[in-house]
């Protein structure tokens, strides 16, 4: 199809304007043709093809645990060239990198892609989400955070993610935090 689409949340190099339009498109701020450069989930699937589908709201597990983004599906596409990903309206999985984490890695990284819909494009922001989410939940521990922070350590920083460290401190901060209940 030729067609490339702006996504917030994978580690993949992507420029920081990239995710300006898709946050403007989801606020309604853009205009029409920013808004057309969106796919819905159908389209996703279909242009990239594969063995992807579409997970309602609600139906996906990760080892046994539910895991739901209010109303919004989530896309499981073992192509993705991440772990995980967002465009505004869904979430998208690599169930075959998934597989090779543990339970609170997975869950952190779906929670992060969650943490895109509601607070926007800022990495940041999404990781702090998702340990405060994961904390509320009772799904991650002091331990589960230490397997996060093991796993993103190597990660060097780019233009929308800070170094694995950095993001792993921030997140200790977070889930801290003694106002979170």
């Amino acid at each position: 199809m030729g067609r490339s689409w702006p996504r917030w949340g994978s580690a993949s190099r992507m420029a920081v304007a990239c995710a300006m339009v898709a946050l403007l498109a989801l606020s309604g701020l853009a205009g029409g043709a920013a808004a057309e450069d969106i796919p819905t989930p159908e389209e996703y699937t279909a242009h990239v093809g594969g063995d992807a589908v579409i997970t309602l709201p609600g139906a996906l597990k990760l080892d046994g645990q539910s895991m739901v983004c209010g109303q919004r599906p989530t896309v499981l596409d073992s192509q993705l060239d991440d772990y995980g990903a967002a465009y505004p309206g869904f979430l998208i999985l690599n169930p075959r990198l998934l597989a090779k984490v543990s339970p609170p890695v997975k869950m952190w990284i779906y929670a992060h892609e969650c943490g895109h819909q509601f607070r926007g494009p800022d990495e940041e922001t999404a990781d702090c989400f998702a340990v405060q989410r994961g904390r509320r939940q009772g799904w991650l521990t002091p331990g589960g955070l230490d397997e996060i922070c093991h796993f993103i350590s190597p990660a060097k920083g780019d233009s929308m993610h800070f170094a694995g460290s950095n993001r792993c401190a921030y997140m200790r901060r977070c889930y801290e935090d003694p106002s979170i209940r």
